[in-house]
């Protein structure tokens, strides 16, 4: 005679998929905090390698999980954590010259990976489009913040034309890796 008995898991579906976004915004901001340490100090804002961070985020992890992990990274820059850039522990960044821009970051995740989240298949030409959006958002509010402490032209000058070299390469590197993370995702 064979007896057979239902079981229920331990744990649910829901809980471990739960569990694995939570793992996946923890490590999205962990990700950004160790772009903003890879720096060139510049003033009044450095440049890092945080906006290529947003946009792999972007790309990897979709818009809501991007701007999980974009606002975890900034919770912990609240708590006062060596998060920021050179390493930099500020609970009050939204004083920073810097503030627009990591404003911005949420912002900038949310829409360049909802933006890649409305094609199936992205081409290179819309990522790279998702991308620039994010980027426009990132020094649109990165004037705007300068803008407490100086003037529009002077914080055009300082705060978006020496990083746009470095932009359009940011751009290129992290469009570029869509296709590898579109073969490896269809593994």
């Amino acid at each position: 005679m064979q007896v057979y008995v239902e079981t229920t898991p331990i744990v649910s579906d829901k809980t471990k998929s739960r569990a694995w976004t939570a793992l996946q915004v923890v490590m999205g901001s962990l990700f950004l905090a160790a772009c903003s340490q890879i720096t060139i100090p510049l003033y009044p804002v450095p440049l890092t390698m945080q906006t290529l961070g947003i946009f792999i985020l972007a790309m990897m992890q979709g818009g809501n999980r991007a701007l999980g992990s974009t606002l975890l990274y900034l919770g912990l820059a609240c708590l006062g954590l060596p998060v920021l850039a050179e390493g930099t522990r500020q609970a009050f960044w939204w004083l920073l010259p810097s503030a627009g821009y990591l404003v911005a970051f949420p912002i900038a995740a949310y829409v360049s990976g909802k933006m890649i989240e409305w094609r199936a298949r992205p081409r290179l030409w819309w990522v790279l489009l998702s991308h620039f959006t994010g980027l426009c958002i990132i020094y649109t509010l990165g004037v705007l913040g300068l803008m407490r402490i100086l003037s529009f032209e002077q914080s055009l000058m300082v705060g978006v034309v020496p990083f746009l070299p470095s932009a359009a390469l940011k751009l290129i590197m992290a469009s570029s890796l869509n296709g590898l993370f579109l073969r490896w995702k269809q593994r």
